[in-house]
């Protein structure tokens, strides 16, 4: 993003740029008339200096302009960028927050799915249980009958 000027070689700073080093170019040759009568710079040389570098002056004044202008551009692009992100990174907040929720009733759901779980083990259990105490009784009674049953003969 930075110097996005650069890779535009056809971009209006990079025209101001070449117009500014024409003109310094002329400055350059305009400092080495010598016009005057004994060989030194003439007023009009001194003349064409000036309104050179005036207008080396207003070109350095667009150039700046136009950093301003691209400047702006990226901070306004910048802006929305970071936007984007800020927004993006709200609805993952938002997702991440019902994702937990979900994870809870999930986990609260596991939970209650263990509790019937064991309880019907438990259930599943009790029939074997119920059986072996009624053998367990079964066999006490036929064997308090059956010392019953032998104690009556003998008397």
């Amino acid at each position: 993003m930075r110097y996005s000027y650069v890779a535009h070689p056809d971009s209006v700073l990079n025209v101001l740029v070449g117009q500014r080093g024409t003109l310094y170019k002329k400055w350059a040759q305009d400092q080495q008339e010598r016009n005057a009568f004994f060989g030194g710079q003439s007023k009009k040389d001194l003349r064409n200096i000036i309104e050179t570098l005036e207008n080396i002056l207003a070109k350095d004044n667009e150039i700046l302009a136009e950093l301003n202008r691209m400047k702006q551009g990226e901070v306004a692009e910048l802006r929305r960028r970071n936007s984007d992100v800020a927004q993006k990174a709200n609805s993952y907040l938002g997702e991440s927050g019902a994702l937990m929720e979900e994870n809870k009733l999930l986990r609260r759901d596991l939970e209650n799915y263990r509790k019937r779980v064991k309880e019907l083990d438990e259930q599943h259990n009790l029939p074997l249980q119920i059986t072996i105490a009624l053998l367990v009784l079964s066999w006490i009674l036929f064997f308090f009958l059956r010392k019953k049953r032998t104690s009556s003969e003998l008397r």
